[in-house]
């Protein structure tokens, strides 16, 4: 299955990871500036949520609360209990809005890199730009965004209900570098799409907690190359 189709499957009107308990990264957000109007409806859920993944971001998932959203985001306290009714349905929805987000930059890479391929080579670094890509917003922005996902993520461990979302999204990954690998040569694009998904992994969380910032692309083309060279493992 191609992650187009698999996105419109895992889609309800349009809308990816989207529950019918909640309606839904990577990006630079900041406080609503004063003096500027205050969203409303759709648009004041989204502030909010932004808000959430500022609040992880910089202190971590535990200092999330009703009242700390709403003084990030600038609206009123009542806007976030109208929104979110727990904790849990919160950060549910900021994880949701991440993954959205990324899920649809990956659709449309996807579909506009795969239409311009000219050799198994182009497709290997298109798999590592897949990954990458998102990495190249300015500095500060990739580290906050970075660590309000990983952050989200590893709630799911201890959250069923992140749970669902960290497997889609997930999912969304490994469908692309799968599909991208197999363009590339790949014997088992499978298998390498996850090998190489948990090492890039690896790689940014070493980059998060040393405070290291050294292009990951040398790195992955040595580990494409070879994940496409290698046997099977079954």
């Amino acid at each position: 299955m191609e992650l187009s189709d698999w996105y419109i499957c895992t889609s309800v009107n349009g809308a990816a990871f989207t529950t019918e308990s909640h309606a839904v990264r990577r990006a630079d957000v900041r406080p609503q500036d004063e003096g500027r109007p205050r969203p409303r409806g759709a648009a004041r859920r989204e502030a909010l949520l932004e808000a959430v993944l500022r609040i992880v971001a910089e202190v971590g998932a535990d200092a999330v609360t009703h009242r700390r959203v709403a003084e990030e985001a600038g609206l009123p306290l009542a806007s976030t209990t109208y929104w979110f009714d727990s904790k849990e349905h919160i950060l549910t929805a900021a994880l949701e809005l991440a993954a959205e987000r990324d899920t649809a930059r990956l659709v449309d890479y996807a579909a506009a890199v795969t239409r311009r391929l000219a050799s198994a080579d182009a497709a290997l670094e298109a798999t590592v730009a897949a990954i990458c890509e998102p990495l190249d917003d300015g500095r500060q922005a990739r580290r906050g965004s970075l660590l309000a996902t990983y952050a989200l993520l590893l709630e799911a461990a201890r959250r069923p209900a992140l749970r669902e979302i960290a497997v889609r999204w997930t999912e969304a990954y490994l469908l692309t570098l799968e599909q991208l690998l197999e363009l590339g040569g790949s014997r088992c694009p499978r298998e390498d799409a996850e090998l190489l998904l948990a090492a890039a992994d690896g790689l940014l969380i070493e980059q998060l907690s040393t405070g290291a910032t050294i292009d990951l692309r040398p790195r992955l083309r040595r580990l494409v190359k070879l994940l496409v060279k290698t046997p099977c493992a079954h």
